[in-house]
This record gives structure tokens, C-alpha cells and sequence, in this order.
């Protein structure tokens, strides 16, 4: 009868170690645990539109047209839907996706534009204490990745 039971356990113990593997299966692991935290993919997502706004503006002005001031905005309700960790220029990174709710502030009330996607790429530098919007760039040699990277002020940055 012991060996029955020998038998039993050692099904058993097996049987749990399968299901601890497989399960572990499905698990993203990331490096360390470093993702940025939904605050930070909203100020990324804020500066990256802030950017775009400026790239508008100078192209306007450089074609003669008029290049009023666009409204003010907010960026809120980000919802990560994919978060794959990569490297770039030898620094941990992320390439996340999701939407994002853009209320813009109108001179007559507010209006909000739901469900708008984003795919930003992030950068954790190498102190860990900042992030910067990546942003890919045309034009690397060899097929080599050129990427322009931009400070994500945090709440309390002090020049």
C-alpha cells in the first residue's frame, strides 16, 4: 500500500509542476519590473501630441499660412493594451499601445474625444529616475535604428 501511495504523491507532485509550467507560460515577464507606470504614458502621450503641435506650426509658418494657436488639451483615461519591452541605444525601453480620452479646451466648453490609439516608445534611463518619448527617425545607416529621444518632465521636475 505504501507504494500506492508513493505512486499518488509523486502523480500528484508531477501533475502540480505541469501546471505551474504551463501556467508560468503565459506570464510576461519584464526586466526587473521597470515598466512606466500610467502616469508616465500619459505625460508621454501629452508631450508626443505637443511635439506634433509644433511640427505643425513651424511647417505653417514656413509656408506663409496662418498658424493660430491651437487650443489647449488634457490627456486622461490611458488604457494600456500591449507593453513589449526592447532595447534602445543600450538602454531599457518599452513599446506600448493603448488609447487615451483628448478633451480639448475650446474658448465656448470643453469636448472629449474618446478611444483615440497610441504607439509610443519608451526609454528608461540609465539612473532609472526618467523616462523619454523615443521617437524613430529616418535615415540610419546600414539599416541601423536612429531613434530622437525627449525628457518626460515628472510632476515635480525642477529645472
Amino acid at each position: 500500500m505504501t507504494r500506492d501511495k508513493g505512486k499518488v504523491i509523486f502523480r500528484l507532485i508531477l501533475m502540480g509542476f505541469l501546471v505551474l509550467m504551463l501556467s508560468a507560460c503565459s506570464v510576461s515577464f519584464s526586466f526587473g519590473g521597470f515598466q512606466p507606470t500610467r502616469e508616465v504614458v500619459q505625460r508621454a502621450i501629452a508631450l508626443q501630441l505637443t511635439i506634433t503641435k509644433a511640427q505643425l506650426e513651424q511647417h505653417l509658418l514656413a509656408h506663409h499660412l496662418d498658424a493660430n494657436p491651437a487650443p489647449g488639451y488634457e490627456v486622461n483615461r490611458v488604457e494600456i493594451l500591449a507593453e513589449d519591452p526592447l532595447e534602445i541605444q543600450g538602454l531599457l525601453s518599452y513599446h506600448i499601445r493603448g488609447t487615451y480620452n483628448l478633451t480639448l479646451k475650446l474658448p465656448d466648453g470643453r469636448v472629449t474625444d474618446r478611444g483615440n490609439p497610441f504607439d509610443i516608445y519608451l526609454q528608461r534611463q540609465k539612473e532609472g529616475k526618467t523616462w523619454r518619448l523615443a521617437q524613430p527617425q529616418p535615415g540610419g545607416k546600414n539599416d541601423a535604428s536612429v531613434w530622437a529621444t525627449y525628457l518626460i518632465r515628472p510632476k515635480d521636475y525642477v529645472m
